[in-house]
C-alpha cells in the first residue's frame, strides 16, 4: 500500500508542539529551581533581587543635549514577592506556549484538509465549495472560505468527511466532548493574544452559557480578571491537542482507506 499522505502533516505538528512544550518545561524547571536557591541564599525579608526602570528618548529633540527620560514606571523583584512573581511569569509563558501550539494546530488542520481534498476532489461536493485549482497550495490558500470562527469550519469539514471522527469526538477515552474542549482552547488563545490574559467582566457568565465553566475551572483560574495557567495544566492541554490531532489523522486514514501507519519514530527536536 502507498505511504499515507496525511502522516507528514501529523508528524510536523507533533514535532513543533513537542519543541514548544519543551521550551516551557525547561523554563519551568529553571525558574522553580532558581526560586528555591534564592530563598536559601537570601533569607532576608524584602531583599531586592532585581530592579529596573523604563526610559525613552524624545525622537523630536533635534537640538541635542541630554535625551533620556523615565516613563515613571519601574519593576522590583524581592524576596517577599518572589513566589507570586514566579507563578505569574510561568503562567505568562504557559499561556503563550499554548497559544503558539494552538496556531500550529490550525496550520495542521489547513494542511491535512488541503491534502485530503487534493487527493479526493469529490469531497468538494460534501463541503459545498469548488476550488479554482486542484493543487495543494492553491487549495490551502482558499481554505479561509470554510474556516469559520475559531476554526469551527475546519472541524465541521472533518466531521462531515469522517464518520469515525464524528463517532469518537465524543465517545473517547476521556468521555469528553472534544468539540466543546476545542472551543474553550480557541477562546483562551484569543484572550491571550488579543487581550494579554485579561478576561472581560462577563467571562464566567459566558462560560456558563456555553457549558464550558467546569471545563475551564479544571484547567485555568482567574486572579481578579487575569487568566492564569500553570505549566502542569498547560502540559495536559497540549497533550490533549496532540491526541485530537491523532484522532483526526487516524479517522481520515480509516475512512479514506489509507495506509494505517500510526507508528511515529522518536526524534530529537533540538539536534
Amino acid at each position: 500500500m502507498s505511504p499515507n499522505y496525511l502522516k507528514q502533516h501529523t508528524e510536523a505538528f507533533f514535532s513543533e508542539a513537542t519543541s514548544l512544550n519543551a521550551n516551557l518545561k525547561i523554563i519551568d524547571v529553571l525558574l522553580t529551581t532558581r526560586n528555591q536557591q534564592l530563598k536559601v541564599d537570601f533569607p532576608i525579608s524584602n531583599y531586592t533581587l532585581y530592579k529596573m526602570i523604563s526610559c525613552y528618548r524624545d525622537l523630536s529633540q533635534l537640538e541635542g543635549g541630554s535625551n533620556l527620560y523615565p516613563t515613571g514606571n519601574s519593576y522590583e523583584l524581592t524576596t517577599d514577592n518572589l513566589d507570586d512573581e514566579i507563578v505569574r511569569i510561568l503562567s505568562y509563558v504557559s499561556c503563550l506556549t499554548l497559544s503558539q501550539i494552538f496556531d500550529a494546530f490550525e496550520s495542521f488542520l489547513k494542511n491535512i484538509i488541503a491534502e485530503t481534498i487534493c487527493h479526493n476532489p469529490h469531497i468538494q461536493k460534501k463541503i459545498k465549495i469548488v476550488f479554482q485549482n486542484d493543487d495543494f497550495i492553491s487549495i490551502r490558500n482558499e481554505l479561509y472560505r470554510i474556516q469559520g470562527s475559531n476554526n469551527k469550519g475546519f472541524i465541521k469539514t472533518i466531521r462531515g468527511t469522517s464518520p469515525f471522527f464524528k463517532s469518537h469526538e465524543r465517545n473517547n477515552i476521556w468521555k469528553r466532548d472534544m468539540s466543546n474542549w476545542f472551543d474553550l482552547i480557541a477562546i483562551i488563545r484569543h484572550i491571550v493574544v488579543h487581550r494579554r490574559q485579561n478576561v472581560p467582566g462577563d467571562f464566567m457568565e459566558a462560560m456558563t452559557k456555553k457549558n464550558l465553566k467546569k471545563l475551564f475551572q479544571n484547567n485555568f483560574s482567574l486572579k481578579k480578571n487575569l487568566l492564569l495557567l500553570n505549566p502542569y495544566n498547560a502540559d495536559e492541554i497540549i497533550n490533549n491537542l496532540l491526541e485530537y490531532a491523532h484522532l483526526i489523522y487516524k479517522s481520515l486514514s480509516i475512512d479514506l482507506e489509507l495506509n494505517k501507519d500510526f507508528t511515529f519514530i522518536e526524534k530529537n527536536n533540538f539536534q
